[in-house]
């Protein structure tokens, strides 16, 4: 199966609709995430009241639209000099661990519109106008700090991974402010409106979600995928336009601050859900794991193992 999402058929996309109704369907008969009524959109609460089932069956098309979003990313904007569609794969796969899989909330959104916004970041050049999409980029990623207020703390990486690409303009600098603070200021109108303060408790506020009883497992998989998409990139960036290594760090400024946000988020709240973000840019730096002659056997095996392990949970921990 892998070795037909890594070639260059877009058909490959077509089945990520039925793995996601897989885990779906598995999730309803065994409640191995179990659904809370409470879900969290950040500045949106009380704005978005959807009807369980409506609200799982969102969350199955906005996971597809995100991987499937994430693969036109990497075969877009160059990150191999032919079309893969593993990407998408590694995604599902991946999300299938977290409970923002099985039921919308404000961190599946908060996914949505960071993908936007590496979309607007990767369209900006070092020495041609890049206004347009320095204030969009800066604006979904707003949108996404919206939904889940965690990420209005990370701002300082926000700038640095925009001027990894771009010099520093105070001007532009100015301008990604004001793009990532509008759709903050809406939220915050709307908490006016609603009744409700705006105050710290709403960017430190612990998820009405409890550890899972197999996150060590999670933490693993994931950690090995890392080191083995570390290993996977080296040699590409040896070869590779300065374009391409500018879109790398970018990447791992993002796997930097994931891991912070996880990390505090497991540390203070036992809870792993805030991990989820570091799956964007990974689910594209082990595409080059799996194309490295050297570590794609291990690659391949590692990732079969997790896809195995993504099924078998739900039979392993029966109710």
């Amino acid at each position: 199966m892998i070795r037909f999402f890594l070639g260059n058929n877009v058909i490959a996309l077509f089945l990520l609709p039925f793995i996601i109704l897989s885990f779906f369907l598995l999730n309803i008969k065994f409640q191995y995430h179990e659904i809370s009524s409470e879900i969290e959109y950040g500045f949106w609460n009380g704005l978005f009241v959807f009807p369980l089932l409506f609200s799982q069956i969102s969350a199955s098309i906005l996971v597809l639209i995100n991987a499937v979003c994430l693969n036109y990313l990497y075969n877009n904007y160059d990150f191999q000099d032919r079309n893969t569609y593993i990407i998408g794969l590694i995604y599902v796969v991946l999300m299938s661990f977290y409970y923002s899989f099985y039921r919308l909330d404000g961190i599946l959104l908060s996914h949505t519109f960071f993908i936007l916004g590496l979309f607007q970041y990767f369209k900006l050049k070092q020495n041609e106008n890049g206004k347009e999409a320095l204030f969009n980029g800066a604006f979904f990623i707003g949108i996404a700090s919206s939904f889940h207020p965690p990420l209005i703390i990370f701002f300082p990486f926000y700038i640095f991974m925009y001027l990894v690409i771009r010099p520093f303009i105070l001007q532009e600098l100015i301008l990604y402010i004001t793009g990532f603070i509008t759709p903050l200021l809406f939220g915050a109108t709307y908490l006016k409106w609603s009744g409700r303060t705006l105050s710290t408790q709403l960017i430190l506020a612990k998820e009405s979600i409890q550890i899972h009883k197999d996150f060590i497992i999670i933490l693993i998989f994931i950690l090995l995928l890392l080191i083995l998409s570390a290993i996977g990139i080296r040699n590409r960036i040896l070869k590779s336009s300065n374009k391409f290594k500018k879109q790398i760090q970018i990447l791992w400024l993002l796997i930097a601050m994931s891991i912070l946000m996880g990390s505090i988020d497991l540390f203070f709240y036992k809870q792993i859900e805030r991990f989820s973000l570091l799956i964007i840019p990974l689910a594209i730096l082990l595409s080059y794991s799996f194309l490295n002659k050297r570590f794609g056997v291990l690659s391949t095996v590692l990732f079969y193992l997790t896809i195995v392990y993504a099924v078998t949970k739900f039979f392993i921990y029966l109710k």
